[in-house]
């Protein structure tokens, strides 16, 4: 057929009428090469001919040497994604860490104790010398007081304040130890990534050393590496302190049951301050979603191919830290405000958009800075915001953001029983309590928040949800009632935003600052809401937007199954009652297994004994039934049994005293 080459060329073969191969130099081979190639160019309207592949001799599309080459297990490698940061610790390091625990709680009582006598004894008093003591031991105990400080829900406020205090610096580790690290991470000498390093950190804290350095493109940056064997004092720590909650737990000191969510959510916060990684990304986020909807906030730009779980490299940033500002107003030093004010930083703005950041955090952003001290805060020329130090971040489902603002619009529009409503909607499921009578004690909390709130003169303070937070966490601590991790973080972080808000800017007004920040977010949800409906109606229904109609209608028949599942369910539930009597009865069984194993060590024991130290004791002559019945007649065994008795009957106690719960489909009791 014309224009066709022949069959020969295009299947690999050899060219007719050709010398031997010994014949023809290579110079003339490249000559008779590139005169085909052309020649089969013109063939095909100017496009290369490309011939067949060949299959291969095995099978499949690849010859078989390079089958066998990508088959190499060598190549089989675990993607970064599945290395998990992991720490152990010792038996030895955890009863170490143990120890120290145990003698910085007597240490405490005993002062207590001494306060008690003089008569000097208060919450105020204890919570600092619980400060000074943490502060004392130092390392990661440190860390572990600052994390209590976010439970204001199980401790006090006096000690969640001093606690918070607390200044997070540490004698720093040798700079040979960051200089191997990062040359290990990276694999190559220090001064070929760095134009110049200081050794001499510019921070020490109990989980890292700050570093500053250039890189070889003239950018100064902060080096960030964690301390060695951290991770494994953080999970001694945690393992002492499970050790500790559990006996109590036992004992019935605390109630059975209440230290599990507590330990997970405080092992959590630990070894997310470990992982620099996620810091990395939580840094990240934050930084492109300010930029992007609030002008005058940041977050430095992260280095991420300098960085890795326990090296993170970030931007350099420089300014006046917040907590110079703060000196500077509440010392009233004119000079340092005049030069402040020639660098554009005005307090007052600074107070604002503190708060502006905090709502949009909890509101809109993807997730929110959950430790604003002074000192994680930079203050640069134009009022800008640069938040440094992102380990300790918190995240919103869309079930608690609405909870969130529901309760502040309701507080706009003074409805105290619509507040309540959505109080109680941010700790369910709620425990077995008297749901009437908590919501009582919190309508007179919000009643006397809003009094204040609309009276004329008021403090500083009673513009801020402080005191409104600080009884309302109270309140959930005297009935046991649960709290979220992100939830203690928003408070504690509201806390914070709004305290130094006011101490910068004594007359602001968090709740109206609010109204203000809700009327740009409506702004911003606007511009969304009508970019989806001019895609709608000039775009016309996607394939996508078919399964948003498709949910639409299986909620609507979620919602049907639910109503008559309300109207079905019976106005009084007796399974309570039986659950009750259940549990006493497993608890009764419990009591007699600690008893039976209680006496058979007793029994060992003083058999053993009397082997070893009576004269004439013989084994053939012990009557095993007797010496285990006068165990009951010796007083240290009398003691131990009436600790069992009393830990089974505070059990049974708080299980029976527990009123039914409220059912969450029917609304009844």
């Amino acid at each position: 057929m014309a224009g066709t080459p022949p069959q020969s060329f295009l299947n690999g073969g050899q060219p007719p009428f050709r010398r031997p191969a010994s014949v023809i130099s290579p110079r003339r081979k490249t000559r008779v090469t590139r005169a085909v190639e052309d020649g089969l160019r013109q063939w095909n309207g100017g496009h290369p001919v490309r011939a067949p592949r060949q299959p291969s001799p095995e099978g499949g599309l690849l010859p078989g040497d390079v089958r066998r080459r990508l088959q190499n297990p060598i190549l089989t490698v675990h993607p970064p994604m599945m290395r998990q940061m992991r720490f152990t610790a010792s038996m030895w390091l955890t009863f170490v860490r143990l120890m120290q625990l145990f003698s910085m709680v007597v240490l405490w009582y005993s002062q207590r104790a001494w306060d008690v006598i003089r008569r000097r004894d208060s919450v105020e008093r204890r919570a600092r010398r619980a400060r000074a003591l943490v502060e004392w031991m130092g390392g990661s105990i440190i860390k572990l007081g600052q994390q209590a400080a976010m439970r204001i829900d199980l401790l006090p406020y006096a000690y969640s304040l001093e606690l918070s205090k607390m200044l997070d610096s540490s004698p720093p580790f040798p700079a040979e130890y960051a200089i191997q690290r990062i040359e290990g991470f990276l694999g190559k000498p220090l001064h070929d990534v760095f134009d110049r390093f200081d050794p001499k950190p510019i921070g020490s804290a109990s989980v890292a050393c700050v570093y500053q350095a250039y890189l070889k493109s003239g950018e100064r940056v902060a080096i960030k590496v964690r301390r060695p064997h951290i991770g494994e004092e953080f999970v001694a720590d945690l393992k002492g302190l499970t050790i500790v909650m559990k006996f109590l737990e036992l004992l019935t000191v605390i109630r059975p049951g209440t230290s599990a969510n507590f330990l997970s959510d405080y092992s959590g916060m630990l070894l997310d301050e470990l992982d620099f990684f996620k810091e990395a990304r939580s840094n990240e986020l934050f930084r492109r979603q300010v930029r992007k909807d609030l002008k005058h906030v940041s977050a430095p730009r992260v280095y991420f191919e300098y960085s890795c779980g326990d090296i993170l490299v970030t931007e350099f940033v420089s300014g006046v830290w917040l907590r110079e500002l703060l000196v500077a107003v509440e010392q009233k030093d004119y000079e340092a405000l005049e030069l402040l004010r020639q660098q554009d930083i005005d307090p007052k703005v600074i107070a604002r958009r503190l708060l502006r950041a905090n709502q949009f955090g909890i509101y809109e952003n993807l997730l929110f800075h959950a430790d604003p001290h002074p000192s994680n805060v930079v203050v640069q020329p134009g009022n800008i915001l640069t938040f440094i130090d992102f380990g300790a971040c918190g995240a919103y489902t869309a079930k608690e953001r609405n909870n969130w603002k529901q309760l502040a619009y309701y507080h706009d529009k003074g409805d105290v029983g619509r507040m309540v409503q959505a109080a109680m909607a941010m700790m369910e499921p709620l425990p077995p309590v008297n749901i009437d009578e908590v919501a009582k004690r919190l309508e007179v909390i919000f009643w006397d928040d809003l009094y204040a709130y609309k009276s004329k003169h008021v403090e500083w303070w009673e513009r801020t949800s402080a005191k409104i937070w600080i009884r309302f966490l109270a309140l959930a601590r005297e009935y046991g009632l649960p709290m979220t991790l992100n939830t203690l973080r928003m408070v504690r972080s509201s806390l914070l935003y709004e305290t130094i808000a006011a101490r910068l800017y004594p007359t602001i007004d968090a709740f109206k600052e609010y109204r203000i920040y809700a009327k740009s977010a409506g702004k911003r949800a606007k511009k969304r809401v009508q970019g989806r409906a001019r895609k709608l109606l000039f775009g016309g229904l996607k394939d996508a937007s078919y399964l948003n109609i498709e949910q639409i209608l299986e909620m609507g028949n979620r919602l049907m199954y639910l109503s008559q599942r309300q109207l079905d369910i019976q106005p009084y539930r007796f399974s309570m009652l039986l659950s009750k009597a259940t549990y006493a009865i497993t608890a009764a069984v419990q009591a007699f297994g600690w008893v039976t194993m209680a006496t058979v060590a007793g029994t060992v024991f003083v058999t053993v004994r009397g082997l070893l130290y009576t004269p004439g004791y013989r084994l053939s002559e012990v009557n095993l039934w007797r010496t285990g019945a006068s165990l009951f007649s010796m007083f240290p065994f009398q003691m131990i049994l009436l600790v069992i008795l009393i830990a089974v009957m505070r059990r049974i106690m708080f299980r029976f005293f527990d009123p039914d719960l409220r059912d969450n489909a029917s609304g009844l009791t």
